[in-house]
């Protein structure tokens, strides 16, 4: 018996060695992998958009649509909200990428006879542009609307890819 404990205590110590070795093996392997999407990662950069993207939505008879041209991290644009027999905004968008495909622009448009100006966030995702949305305000009274509270607006409006005519 007394020789049966140190050959089993010795079998046991050389099962853990083991498996301690597979599992570094195992975690170099997924290290080996983070790496790998990490390079990934650096590679992918703001400069990812680039060219020409149009987008539209349509709900019942009222439409919004918009044209972006992204060159570097630049973003040029249009973008007019038309709704059904009411005047509509149409204006011009300018600004900058802020992560691979995320932007925040100034939107400089005119509404019912008055310009306007509006800070807005947007991204494309796939095949589909999200505005964010989000209380509003005019902190100097001078018709430049930006977000009370950026991290309080969501990604609620969504316009479908369409063909840049």
């Amino acid at each position: 018996m007394k020789k049966i404990v140190p050959l089993l205590m010795s079998s046991g110590l050389v099962l853990i060695m083991s498996s301690c070795k597979q599992d570094k093996k195992a975690g170099q392997q997924t290290a080996m992998t983070k790496d790998t999407l990490n390079i990934r990662t650096e590679r992918v950069s703001v400069s990812a958009l680039k060219g020409d993207y149009c987008f539209m939505k349509a709900e019942n008879k009222d439409t919004t649509s918009v044209h972006l041209a992204v060159s570097g991290d630049q973003v040029k644009g249009e973008m007019t909200w038309q709704p059904w027999e009411k005047d509509g905004a149409a204006g011009t968008l300018l600004g900058k990428l802020i992560s691979d495909n995320e932007m925040e622009v100034l939107y400089d448009y005119t509404i019912e006879g008055s310009k306007q100006t509006e800070t807005k966030i947007m991204k494309i995702d796939q095949d589909k542009l999200y505005l964010k949305v989000g209380e509003l305000t005019d902190p100097k009274n001078n018709g430049n609307l930006v977000y009370k509270d950026p991290s309080k607006a969501v990604y609620s409006e969504v316009l479908n890819s369409v063909s840049c005519k």
